[in-house]
Order: structure tokens, then C-alpha cells, then sequence
């Protein structure tokens, strides 16, 4: 999703043209005009709320799919910085926690000088992570070039603004550090397990020279781990680049990963910098580490002992700056013993992070729940609600998925769901998980429950039976070994409790 966070100013949504009678396109239109946005945040100032509301119903009228939202930004003084950052920071946290996902990109053509600069610093500082768009007035534009430009902060010429490492003074004060963290990327628990595992995470982001490895299972939240460690590391207002080893075709693995010259395979029709080169003075997210060939991880081994890569059809080297974060679910150290990951480059990541599966941390699977479905109803102005029932069968789940997995149920049960209450018979597990499960009993850990386990198990193998039976209730019960009686108690108090 492409979201555009943009002021509303004077000039929206239409300005006078050099010709007499005539109207052009504002800056916020403009952009919109330029770019494919599928969510537009005006923040409207008392005195702008009717141009807001102008602008809004213009962006529909010319784009019918893009979601137009106008949010009240109560600033008696428009030139006031503090009061602009506080307002910024305020909405920004809400989206985000609508839209955790989402790609942004920042209008600063728009609003009192002061707000273009109070964007500026939040993007540059990395508090919102966001592209910087300008737009320039037509009488300004050179022929054949676009009017929308993008302002690259990284650029020699900006004065580099570094945030502070948060370095904690005391064990209260990390913990402090890593609960902001947390609560800025939306990372929710509190096992003992996962506060272990965030605290290395942390220490690690603090020394710019250490490559960290994070081992997990798949959904486990490897990716958010590699955020934390970006935004609390004194790169964090550098580029954090993103790359799933295992999408790359193999014949094409270093020609991404380090760059490439003109001519130096077929295809090749131009110098390609490669994802490292663009990682250049922050931080690159090798995810799937396992799934790379030898070839590409010997390369990968000469960038983490020299700082130097070697582009596809060149022998010259290359030198970078570049902190690594790797991640994966395999086993490297059998790969190592099979031959297919080199032990010198496992040996190389010499720092490590084990992320807890969720079927370890289960006293997090509620506040999970409850946080995914609050971004949820909050994404699409909803009100649905857990039961603890409800909370009681996530609980007892064993989740092969992880977190990920978690999500998707939360997510189409609370979409499917006929009312606003999500009980536990509304869970829309994935059959062919569930049924796998049969055998795979859940680990007695703290805040697990076997007498909800056991009625659990008993409710829905007497659903099953009744599914297979075609809901007579004489033959679910020969099924399942209980008297027809038996069977007809556990419908009635089932109807007992949806009542």
C-alpha cells in the first residue's frame, strides 16, 4: 500500500495559471496527478478546513480508488515547531498502527515553511521513515522534466542528521529503550524467552561493526527483529535494504546482491550498483541466508571480513560500509557438516539471536491477538472484539505458522465474522494445519490450561464427527464412542453459550 502524508496550504487544490480565467493543479494535487497513492492524509489546520475539503472531494473526483483522509491538526500558531512535531508524531503513530506495512511518501510543497521542515526532520531522523516528494510550479519546470521530484536526504549535500544511540545507563533504562522500540515497530510481548532475545537484538545494534544472525522459525518475526536493531543503531537515518535470498534466480544471486557492469552478461545493458552498494553507510536485511549458493557466499564473506564487493564483469573492487543482519529457518550448522554453507562465513557471524517460536511464548498469544485485531479495526473502522473463549483456543493452538500464521486467523475471522463479537467457534483456522495437528500436543508452558485444552479437543472432535456424519447425531456419536445423549448435551450447551 502507497500512502501520501501532505499538509493542506494555500495553494490547494487549485492555483491561478499565467494565463487570465485559467486554473492549474495545486502541490497536492500535482502529486497525486504524478504518483499512485491508495491512501491520501491531509492534515488540515482550523483555518485551511474548507480548502482541505476541497482538496479531498478534487482528489476524488480524479482518482475514484484512492482513499482520501482529512485529519484535524489544532495549531493556534502554524509556525510553532514544537506544536507541529507533536501533532506529527501523534497522527503518524495512529496510521502506522493502521497501516504497519505500508510504503510513504511525504508532500513538503504544502503548509508554513516551518511544516515543510518539521517533515523533513522527522523523515531524516528516521521517526517516519518516508520518501520526501517536492513539487515545482509550472513556470519553474524544465522542458522534459517531471514537475514531482524526490528530495534523497542521503545526499552529500544535506547535513546528516544522527540520532543519539539510545544507550542504556541502567537495566531500567534499557528496558525503557527497547519498550519504545517495540511500541514504534509494533512488536508486542512479554515472555521471558522474547525479552532475552530483543535485549541481545539490542546490545548487538550497538556496536556498528558486528553482524548479527537471526535464527527462527518462518513467521517467527525476523524481519521486525532486523528493524529494531536498525532504528535503535546509530545508522538508524540511514537506508535499511530488504532482501529475501531465496526470490533471486540463482544465475542472477550476485549480479543483485553486488552490481554489475555493462555488457558483462547477456542482458546486461547498463551498470546495475547491486543491493550492498545501495546499502552503502546503513544497514542490509539478507533474509533466507540458508538459500544462497556457495558462489555468492564467498563474495558475502569477503564483504564481511574487507568491507569490499566486486561487481558482475569487473575485478576491481569496491569499497562499502555496510552492517549486515542476516537471517534464516534452516539448520546451518548440518549445512555446514553437508557441505552446502561454508563454515568459515557461518563462523564470520560471530553474534546470534534466537527467536522463540510462538508456541514457546504462549502468554503472549493474547496481547498478540488483541494488538493484531486493534490495528485490524483500526484499518477499517471496525469494532469487532476476542471473547476469551476465543483467546482461550489461541492460546492452546500450537501455531506452526508463528506469528505470521496468527495474523492471517485474526485477520479472516474478524473479515468473516457475522457480528462484532469473534467467539472461539468464529476462528478460521487452516483446515489442513488443524487436522495435521492431531499428534502434535502443545507444550506445558506458563498460562496454559489442560482443562481448556481437553474441552477444547473434546468440542471440536465432536464437530468433526457431526461434519462427517451429516449432523446426525446418532451416528457422530457410534463415530466417537458416546451415547446420542452425550452428543445432544454438548449442542445444547454449545446454543447455551452463543445465546
Amino acid at each position: 500500500m502507497n500512502i501520501l502524508l501532505s499538509f493542506t496550504g494555500f495553494h490547494d487544490p487549485f492555483v491561478p495559471t499565467a494565463v487570465e480565467g485559467e486554473m492549474g493543479t495545486g502541490p497536492v494535487l500535482t502529486v497525486v496527478a504524478e504518483r499512485q497513492f491508495d491512501h491520501v492524509y491531509l492534515f488540515s489546520t482550523p483555518r485551511l478546513a474548507e480548502k482541505s475539503e476541497e482538496t479531498r472531494k478534487a482528489i476524488v473526483e480524479r482518482k475514484s480508488k484512492t482513499k482520501v483522509t482529512v485529519l484535524d491538526v489544532p495549531l493556534k500558531d502554524p509556525t510553532n515547531y514544537l506544536g507541529i512535531l507533536r501533532q506529527l508524531r501523534g497522527h503518524y503513530k495512529k496510521i502506522r498502527a493502521a497501516h504497519p506495512d505500508a510504503n510513504y511518501s511525504i508532500s513538503v510543497s504544502s503548509g508554513t515553511p516551518h511544516m515543510h521542515a518539521s517533515w523533513i526532520l522527522l523523515s531524516a531522523s528516521g521517526e517516519i521513515p518516508a520518501t520526501i516528494l517536492q513539487s515545482t510550479p509550472p513556470e519553474f519546470v524544465l522542458e522534459g522534466k517531471p514537475r514531482v521530484k524526490e528530495i534523497d536526504l542521503t545526499q552529500p549535500e544535506f547535513p546528516q542528521i544522527t540520532r543519539p544511540i539510545r544507550e542504556a545507563k541502567s537495566e531500567d533504562d534499557e528496558t525503557e529503550v527497547i519498550a519504545q522500540a517495540c511500541r514504534e515497530l509494533g512488536i508486542v510481548g512479554q515472555d521471558p524467552a522474547f525479552i532475552k532475545a530483543l535485549r541481545e537484538a539490542h546490545v548487538y545494534s550497538q556496536y556498528d561493526d558486528v553482524h548479527v544472525l537471526l535464527l527462527g522459525e518462518t513467521g517467527s518475526g525476523k524481519e521486525y527483529f532486523a528493524r529494531f536493531i536498525h532504528n535503535l543503531s546509530s545508522r538508524g537515518t540511514r537506508p535499511l535494504i530488504t532482501i529475501n535470498c531465496s526470490s533471486i534466480p540463482e544465475n542472477l544471486v550476485e549480479s543483485q546482491l553486488f552490481g554489475h557492469k555493462r555488457g558483462a552478461f547477456t542482458g546486461a545493458s547498463s551498470d546495475q550498483q547491486g543491493k550492498f552498494k545501495a546499502a552503502d553507510g546503513g544497514i542490509i536485511f539478507l533474509d533466507e541466508l540458508g538459500e544462497l549458493p556457495l558462489s555468492a557466499q564467498a563474495k558475502l564473506l569477503r564483504v564481511l571480513e574487507e568491507g569490499e564487493i566486486e561487481p558482475v564483469g569487473t575485478n576491481r573492487p569496491v569499497k562499502i560500509d555496510v552492517k549486515v543482519i542476516a537471517a534464516t529457518n534452516r539448520d546451518l550448522k548440518a549445512m555446514v557438516c553437508d557441505g552446502s554453507f561454508r563454515e568459515d562465513l557461518y563462523q564470520r557471524f560471530g553474534t546470534s539471536v534466537n527467536i522463540p517460536a510462538l508456541r514457546q511464548r504462549r502468554i503472549d498469544i493474547p496481547q498478540l491477538a488483541l494488538h493484531i485485531l486493534d490495528s485490524w479495526n483500526a484499518r477499517h473502522q471496525k469494532q469487532r472484539r476476542l471473547t476469551t473463549d476465543a483467546l482461550a483456543r489461541l492460546s492452546q493452538y500450537s501455531w506452526p505458522g508463528n506469528v505470521r500464521e496468527l495474523r492471517k486467523v485474526i485477520t479472516q475471522s474478524a473479515m468473516l465474522c457475522a457480528g462484532k463479537v469473534v467467539g472461539a467457534d468464529d476462528l478460521r483456522f487452516d483446515e489442513y494445519l488443524v487436522g495435521s495437528q492431531a499428534l502434535n500436543l502443545p507444550e506445558p508452558e506458563e498460562g496454559f490450561s489442560l482443562t481448556s485444552f481437553l474441552d477444547d479437543a473434546k468440542n471440536r472432535l465432536i464437530e468433526r464427527a457431526l461434519e462427517k456424519s451429516d449432523h446426525v447425531q446418532a451416528r457422530a456419536a457410534r463415530l466417537l464412542g458416546l451415547t446420542p445423549q452425550a452428543v445432544n448435551q454438548h449442542l445444547k450447551a454449545r446454543e447455551g453459550k452463543q445465546k
